[in-house]
């Protein structure tokens, strides 16, 4: 009898031992907050400032608010718009003009352009914004609505600026434009501040729909269709490759541009390394709407057609997953520079989580070099430039949302109780 009771004490004391591993282990998404749009209609775009400290998102109207909630405002039309890294300015086209506004929601100035505006841009500290019209021209500015300078290219699809603010990089309807430096070069265009085109590529055509530039502006990651390019910021291709069998929809990098995610309508999630290589990849059997990656590439999200965000580390191994109520945005998913935090806009609501526990290891389908390919391009998901009309400023209030972490497969209480119970029998027996 004696062993009998040793045996179940032994038991016991496993399952609590596996309730507790389980508390540790068990790592998920918990709902920091959730905001609805007004009138319900969709988010498009989001980021975090540089400190994480402050939320970005576009759509029918421009959304910022604190990650804890303190700062928090509405207003003007965000179809066409960015905010500066500090968080300090939000860039917004509506029509023919462009509205610079400040961390508050308050307009500093208003500018006008010849043509409807097509896309815009800002600097890390909002000292440069620079904009293109329907007409083929782009027109940067200072913080101070002075003009900087004037040039008339092909129409314009995307514009980015570098953390230095000494490059801009433009991807055209016929390849892709580069604007800093002193020297010409051919190929793809770089332009200064002061919009001198100082290196054009032409030879690309005119796949490429997004831009990522690392921190210390010296590399300029472009997308689009399937396929994937690095160059310096002096123009000097490093690589250039197909990665995907189908369109690109999304893009991200961290800082330093040495992880590289993509999603693409293949359904799966890709990851390069700074050389083009293939460091992993993740079947989600839908569409992926949108990545995000943490400044040193720790942390990687991604959300899916069907309504799933995934969070993975930097090997490629799941670490939680949760679902929206609507499906989510393209391009709307970003990640904190820290990782801790992650936003995603599906149809009618943006979601604020926060990732917690320590996250178990999953296995995931790794891929060397040797198994990249090239296919017949595919047009990617065209973007959407149509300019609304602005809607005035409306009050939001928080909906919470319960999205709790993952329990323990063993309620710990059960073990407990059981062992106390027994060690109450032992104790009992032996009296």
């Amino acid at each position: 009898m004696k062993k009998r009771f040793r045996i179940y004490l032994i038991i016991a004391g496993f399952l609590l031992m596996m309730s507790m591993s389980g508390i540790v282990t068990a790592a998920g998404l918990a709902n920091a907050w959730t905001e609805r749009t007004p009138a319900d209609t969709p988010f498009s775009g989001v980021m975090f400032s540089k400190d994480d400290s402050t939320v970005y998102a576009g759509g029918s109207q421009i959304f910022v608010r604190s990650w804890n909630g303190d700062k928090h405002w509405w207003g003007w039309s965000g179809t066409i718009a960015s905010m500066s890294a500090d968080g300090n300015y939000v860039i917004s086209a509506v029509d023919t003009h462009i509205h610079l506004i400040d961390k508050n929601g308050s307009e500093l100035w208003i500018v006008g352009t010849n043509t409807p505006v097509r896309a815009v841009a800002i600097s890390s500290d909002g000292s440069l914004i620079v904009g293109a019209d329907d007409s083929g021209n782009i027109f940067s500015w200072g913080t101070k609505d002075e003009s900087r300078g004037m040039i008339k290219t092909d129409l314009v699809k995307q514009i980015a600026i570098s953390p230095s603010g000494t490059l801009i990089v433009v991807t055209t309807e016929a390849g892709i434009t580069y604007f800093t430096g002193i020297t010409y070069f051919t190929g793809i265009t770089y332009f200064t501040p002061q919009l001198t085109q100082i290196w054009v590529d032409n030879k690309s055509g005119s796949l490429e729909s997004f831009i990522e530039i690392s921190s210390d502006s010296s590399t300029v990651i472009t997308s689009g269709g399937n396929r994937v390019s690095s160059h310096t910021s002096s123009g000097v291709l490093n690589w250039r490759k197909d990665v995907t069998q189908n369109a690109i929809i999304d893009m991200a990098c961290s800082d330093d541009c040495t992880t590289i995610v993509l999603g693409s309508q293949d359904g799966n999630v890709w990851v390069l390394n700074q050389l083009g290589q293939v460091q992993w990849k993740y079947q989600a059997g839908s569409w992926i709407n949108g990545v995000g990656v943490s400044h040193d590439g720790s942390i990687i999200a991604a959300g899916t057609l069907d309504r799933n965000l995934y969070i993975f580390n930097q090997a490629g191994q799941l670490l939680a997953k949760t679902r929206t109520d609507t499906v989510i945005q393209p391009r709307s998913v970003a990640v904190s520079g820290d990782g801790k935090h992650i936003v995603v806009a599906d149809q009618i609501a943006l979601y604020g989580f926060e990732l917690v526990g320590v996250p178990e290891e999953t296995s995931r389908e790794t891929y060397t070099p040797s198994t990249l390919f090239s296919t017949t391009i595919t047009t990617p998901v065209p973007i959407n430039t149509t300019l609304p009309i602005t809607i005035s400023s409306t009050k939001v209030t928080t909906l919470p949302v319960t999205t709790s972490t993952p329990k323990s497969a063993l309620n710990p209480c059960l073990a407990i109780a059981a062992l106390s119970g027994l060690l109450f029998m032992v104790k009992r027996r032996n009296n």
